[in-house]
């Protein structure tokens, strides 16, 4: 029922925004007319309208151009947004129609199950053939599964990358990056000892929003975790989810990690990082791009490992692609398939890497001799790719991130233990499924 009525009022929301829009179209990407009610311009090319975030929006405009270029009889208007702002304009536009209509959304993977169940996406999966289905890596695939179905192409591979800087490591006598979470510890205490890090180690983006979930993720990961078990049911409140909320709370608390960590983002340990201050950060594969550029301090100096996990299970790190999906209103499904097919391609996949920094989705780039020389880390980046662990896609999920930030908060400022905490969201489970 709280779902109902949460569709509902957005539903009510779309009419009356679409009631009250005039057609103009802000920041299309490609100009040109826009898409009628029948899905054709005046010109009488078939139209198809794209709603994407602003990652790689730049990269993408310049892909559509090449599109519209080759296809005279299909014309892209791209329209993007920010991500804060993309989830509710793809809602609003749920059961809309012209200028307010997308026939392909950009969905995070955690928008998946909520989509899909409202049948505002539909699935793809016999449109996929097997070279698809084979040569794009698991991890990308899995983003965009629900219930066995395949609901779109993911655009780019992104997870929580372990970087580390060489050269500290180094000084305080280590060769090798951390393995473990418990030689993680023994190195953070060296290096600070040693005062090769200004203070802790390493700092985490901890502050109550979206990122703090993907963060848990990958500790629960690599504790041997998960999030639900086959049958919906919960467990990351068992005790390997309790063992990697305490080793977050613990870390916080023996100054392993910045204590100040509940209050930042993943743009202010980046700095961190980037400055010299930490020896070791967990960030996104635009890091990667931060850390190498000729203004960078550490230029030189930075590698990536797996993340540390503790003895017996695996290195799972928490996952943050997105991919590109057909709606249900798309009156030309199959013009649409073809435009995520190009932008999915191969040639469009190695393209974006090199201009705009993205990870490709086809596991075969990663032995690309001209990529490889643009991006050094990512026969090592391809490793992590390979163990990773999704949030859950669950109809509630924005609603189940929301609660879960604020327990794991608490834990993390000692108003909760972290079993308290976590059974708190355990046992409202079905009202996010």
């Amino acid at each position: 029922m709280k779902r109902t009525l949460k569709v509902s009022a957005i539903l009510l929301l779309a009419l009356l925004l679409v009631a009250g829009c005039s057609s103009a179209n802000n920041n299309a990407g490609s100009g040109g007319n826009h898409a009628s009610d029948s899905g054709s311009s005046s010109t009488g090319k078939t139209t198809i309208r794209l709603l994407s975030s602003d990652d790689f929006a730049g990269f993408r405009e310049k892909a559509i151009a090449e599109f519209n270029a080759q296809n005279p009889d299909i014309e892209i208007v791209m329209e993007h947004v920010s991500y804060d702002q993309l989830h509710d304009k793809e809602w609003v536009s749920f059961n809309a129609s012209g200028d307010s209509a997308y026939d392909i959304i950009d969905v995070d993977e955690i928008w998946t199950a909520e989509m899909a169940n409202a049948g505002f996406i539909i699935p793809v999966t016999d449109r996929y053939t097997d070279e698809m289905k084979s040569g794009i890596l698991q991890s990308g695939l899995t983003i965009a599964t629900y219930n066995g179905e395949l609901y779109g192409v993911p655009m780019f591979n992104d997870v929580l990358f372990f970087y580390y800087n060489e050269e500290m490591l180094q000084q305080a006598g280590y060769d090798h990056p951390p393995a473990t979470w418990d030689e993680f510890t023994e190195m953070s205490l060296t290096l600070q000892e040693r005062g090769i890090t200004d203070g802790a180690a390493s700092s985490w983006g901890f502050s109550a929003n979206e990122g703090l979930v993907a963060y848990f993720a990958s500790f629960l990961g690599s504790h041997g975790g998960s999030f639900f078990d086959e049958n919906g049911n919960p467990t990351f409140n068992d005790e390997k989810g309790v063992r990697a909320l305490q080793f977050m709370v613990d870390s916080l608390n023996n100054g392993v990690m910045d204590k100040a960590s509940i209050n930042y983002t993943d743009r202010q340990i980046l700095d961190a990082f980037k400055s010299g201050k930490t020896a070791f950060v967990s960030g996104w594969s635009f890091y990667w791009g931060e850390l190498t550029a000729d203004d960078s301090p550490v230029k030189g100096k930075v590698k990536v490992g797996l993340l540390p996990a503790v003895e017996g299970a695996p290195h799972a790190t928490g996952t943050g692609s997105m991919y590109l999906a057909i709606t249900q209103q798309s009156q030309n499904p199959d013009a649409a398939w073809k435009v995520i097919e190009f932008l999915g391609s191969k040639e469009q996949q190695k393209k974006q890497s090199i201009d705009a920094g993205s990870l490709p989705i086809w596991e075969e780039l990663y032995g690309d001799e001209e990529l490889n020389a643009n991006h050094g880390a990512l026969p090592d980046m391809v490793k992590q790719l390979e163990q990773t662990i999704s949030r859950p896609s669950l109809d509630g999920y924005m609603e189940f991130s929301k609660d879960l930030q604020v327990a794991i908060q608490a834990a993390l400022m000692g108003q909760k233990t972290p079993q308290q905490a976590l059974d708190e969201i355990a046992q409202k489970a079905d009202q996010y499924k």
